[in-house]
């Protein structure tokens, strides 16, 4: 979940009651699953890295490797 996407959320949970306040519960809720989010998209950021990477690194290598066989075959 994007940080946009999250707090569209939010802003829905609090168009649902205007005027009054969450209850203690509900704020705490939210609260936790915000950082829970944050601490997530924090771990796997390096991950998501990596995989692009992996990701260019073989796209150019059949790109070589394409350029290659043409070279060989004309």
């Amino acid at each position: 979940m994007t940080d946009s996407q999250f707090t569209a959320w939010m802003k829905s949970l609090e168009g649902a009651a205007p005027g009054t306040a969450p209850a203690a519960d509900a704020a705490w809720w939210r609260a936790q699953l915000r950082a829970r989010l944050a601490a997530e998209e924090r771990v796997t950021r390096p991950v998501r890295i990596a995989e692009r990477l992996a990701y260019s690194l073989c796209l150019v290598t059949a790109a070589v490797l394409v350029a290659l066989y043409n070279l060989r075959i004309g």
